[in-house]
């Protein structure tokens, strides 16, 4: 029996045959969540940048103003996460530490992605086996990437990017440029599903519709952003600045392939810690962050046109997402480990062989990112340990396998799996 979309008119958000995979995937989340939060092991691994974070989310409860009165270097849309925690624990009176409640709060946003997830498997019809497969999947995110998944902030973006994409594959592109826009104003990169909005909306309803996506897209951006500009023009320029002339990052696939030669040839490298990471400096790896960006927007561009080129499905649709995602990892001047939570939980939805395909990818990326971060991060960044080298390098190229596998058109072979099964709407 074919696979069908559910309905846009039906009334249920989540039909029945999908609250079991969900409950799974909730209760794995919750179980690995735990295990990476107080297992003695991964105690010492688990404050990371939080505890800048918890500067920045004092000083906001203080009154002080973000970009006025003390730098950062984030979009203003990853605010509130940061300030969350403080007032969660003047809540419980004072029970707890910040790190504690930054736990707790990710735990929150995790399983609101596993709704998003949920939804978007809805729209794709999908089998309860698939579904099962895919919440559980994502729900295992924290003990797949260890602890750097829970002593950063990505799920917050995250969860803006899976919604975008359920958005996607409800076949309401406005309502995707607009949740595109919101987690852009947190983290960049969910700005990479505004261009498959649009093109849904340009091929559904003509040029105005498109027009209207991008007005829509940018009045978001600018809700959350321009009041601080306004307030301190300075600080969000210095924040600009600051993400757009990072030099490359050490596990950026320009920089490996760099270590890499200094290990095969003698490459002089140079590494500083600036920017708030260990980055290679000189004018070969100027050249390389600067290549990074060209290479990352066509990366970008080729997506977009072998999507538009494609039967554009809501398969297609969501595995263009993935693409989109996986690019801007792939071929970025920065690839910090975290990154990897964006993927976690939008390759499981992608159906068929593909989907299996690029979930096992996945699979073996996070786990051997795991490796070296962050228990040898320390080892790895001075670039005096060859086998970390080849094992970052390795690694960085699976993610281009990874987009291979997602970008690859599959024809039928992408739903050949689920094709026989019943739906679950």
């Amino acid at each position: 029996m074919p696979r069908t979309p559910r309905s846009s008119s039906r009334s249920s958000f989540l039909p029945p045959e999908l609250r079991g995979p969900l409950f799974a995937g909730f209760g794995i989340f919750v179980a690995s969540w735990a295990f990476v939060s107080y297992l003695p092991g991964y105690g010492d691994w688990l404050y990371g940048d939080v505890r800048f974070y918890e500067t920045w989310g004092t000083f906001m409860a203080r009154h002080l103003v973000p970009y006025r009165d003390f730098n950062i270097e984030y979009p203003p849309g990853a605010l509130p996460v940061f300030l969350g925690p403080v007032y969660l624990r003047k809540v419980f009176d004072y029970y707890g530490t910040y790190y504690v409640w930054f736990r707790i709060e990710l735990l929150v946003i995790g399983t609101f992605i596993l709704l998003a997830m949920a939804w978007a498997l809805t729209e794709l019809g999908t089998s309860r086996r698939r579904a099962y497969a895919a919440l559980c999947f994502a729900g295992a995110g924290p003990i797949m990437l260890g602890p750097i998944a829970l002593a950063r902030f990505d799920y917050w973006p995250a969860l803006l990017a899976v919604a975008a994409v359920a958005a996607l594959a409800a076949r309401r592109p406005m309502l995707a440029c607009g949740l595109a826009a919101g987690g852009a104003a947190i983290k960049v990169y969910p700005a990479v599903f505004i261009p498959l909005a649009v093109l849904e909306l340009w091929r559904r309803n003509g040029s105005r519709a498109a027009a209207q996506g991008v007005a829509l897209a940018i009045g978001v951006g600018l809700a959350i952003t321009l009041p601080f500009a306004i307030v301190a023009p300075h600080g969000v320029s210095w924040a600009l600045h600051r993400q757009l002339d990072r030099p490359l990052q050490v596990e950026s696939l320009g920089a490996v392939f760099i270590a890499a030669a200094h290990q095969v040839a003698g490459v002089h490298v140079h590494v500083v810690k600036s920017f708030g990471s260990d980055n290679l400096v000189g004018s070969l790896p100027h050249l390389f962050a600067t290549v990074s960006g060209v290479v990352t927007l066509l990366a970008l561009l080729g997506v977009y046109v072998l999507y538009a080129r494609s039967e554009r499905t809501r398969e297609e649709l969501v595995a263009a997402s993935a693409a989109a995602v996986t690019a801007y990892i792939a071929f970025s001047k920065v690839f910090s480990p975290q990154y990897l939570v964006w993927l976690i939980p939008l390759v499981p939805l992608i159906g068929g062989r593909r989907g299996l395909r690029a979930s096992v990818l996945l699979l073996v990326i996070v786990v051997m990112t795991q490796v070296w971060s962050p228990y040898r991060y320390g080892e790895y960044h001075k670039l005096g340990t060859p086998w970390l080298i080849w094992l970052v390098l390795a690694r960085d190229l699976l993610v281009l396998v990874l987009l291979a596998v997602l970008v690859w058109p599959s024809g039928r072979d992408a739903d050949e799996l689920d094709a026989a099964r019943p739906a679950v709407v």
